[in-house]
């Protein structure tokens, strides 16, 4: 075969080097991107997972439910030497979900005015205390240790709207200083 050269003269290229030059062309071609009308299709997997929990309306980021409710022995005379109960569960504020089948452990501190494993309610600032016990059943046979979890099923009667199951005991002595004694517990909640 003859090619013109570009400056005129002739040049003869042989049946080879044709081929070879057909093969490079051929894998340049290969190289190029696809014509417009060429079409790819490939899939890729979406997911979610859902985990059993529980959750407490109004929890902030920090962690903490704030006020849970109250334990109230109510009001009785300086000389009473009854024996006193209380509930959180008719007095719980906050609201607590958790999903059917999760168990919750809740874990109660000894409070702001424990002393050698008792938790005491105090009369202010004073010195002046009544000791009392933590439950976790109405009759105050299970009792609630501090720092020990208390373990709580959740069923569906109560998934939407637990309470915690926390009763406490006193017994007046007959003796005390008037005036407001007080408390404060912390409780944790894990699951």
């Amino acid at each position: 075969m003859t090619v013109a050269h570009p400056l005129g003269a002739r040049r003869v290229v042989s049946p080879v080097r044709l081929a070879r030059l057909a093969v490079f062309g051929a894998c340049v071609a290969a190289l190029l991107p696809p014509g417009a009308d060429a079409a790819t299709t490939g899939q890729f997997d979406v997911t979610a997972t859902v985990t059993p929990g529980c959750l407490v309306d109004g929890l902030g980021a920090s962690g903490n439910a704030g006020q849970i409710g109250t334990l109230d022995f109510g009001t009785a005379s300086t000389f009473s030497t009854q024996q006193r109960t209380a509930t959180s569960t008719t007095g719980q504020t906050m609201r607590l979900r958790c999903t059917q089948g999760v168990t919750l452990r809740m874990t109660v501190d000894g409070g702001t005015h424990a002393s050698s494993g008792q938790r005491n309610l105090q009369r202010g600032a004073t010195a002046s205390r009544v000791p009392y016990s933590l439950c976790s059943d109405a009759a105050c046979t299970l009792p609630i240790a501090i720092g020990t979890a208390v373990n709580t099923a959740i069923t569906t009667s109560n998934s939407e709207d637990v309470r915690l199951p926390i009763y406490a005991r006193l017994t007046l002595p007959g003796t005390l200083p008037p005036g407001t004694y007080t408390d404060t517990l912390t409780v944790t909640l894990t699951w």
